[in-house]
């Protein structure tokens, strides 16, 4: 048996399955940072949601509780309510009570004229004044 005398090549020598599973830890390096940017980004989208329902349903409360106060003839005045005179000679009242960011809980109360209340308006509206963006700057054609 004759030996082999050819001189070995100089550098590192690496496999197909050094080179698979260098790609495999990559993958999962990449996946597991992804998957931690969803998840912090679902927790403050979380955090959000919970802020706003505990908003409305703070506002909630309070309207319920000026219109059980109004109902009752209780009223204080801790809230501005307007009120109108309705077409059959009740009363309407409504009232706003802020409800987070640029929302607000607007209730419509309306007392016929044998003193009996209903609600007509019970809704979470927008409170902030809208200004359109107009910045756009869009592109008309060549220029002739």
């Amino acid at each position: 048996m004759e030996k082999n005398n050819r001189p070995r090549p100089m550098g590192l020598n690496i496999g197909s399955a050094s080179i698979i599973m260098l790609f495999t830890v990559l993958c999962l390096t990449v996946l597991a940072a992804l998957s931690l940017l969803s998840a912090n980004s679902q927790y403050r989208l979380a955090e959000r949601s919970a802020a706003a329902a505990e908003a409305y349903y703070a506002a909630d409360a309070e309207a319920a509780a000026i219109y059980e106060r109004l109902k009752n003839g209780e009223y204080n005045g801790d809230v501005i309510i307007t009120t109108e005179t309705a077409a059959d000679g009740g009363t309407l009242f409504s009232y706003e009570i802020p409800a987070g960011g640029r929302q607000a809980l607007s209730v419509r109360l309306t007392r016929d004229s044998g003193g009996g209340f209903y609600i007509t308006e019970w809704r979470l509206v927008e409170s902030g004044e809208w200004t359109p963006d107009e910045g756009l700057n869009l592109w008309q054609g060549p220029d002739e």
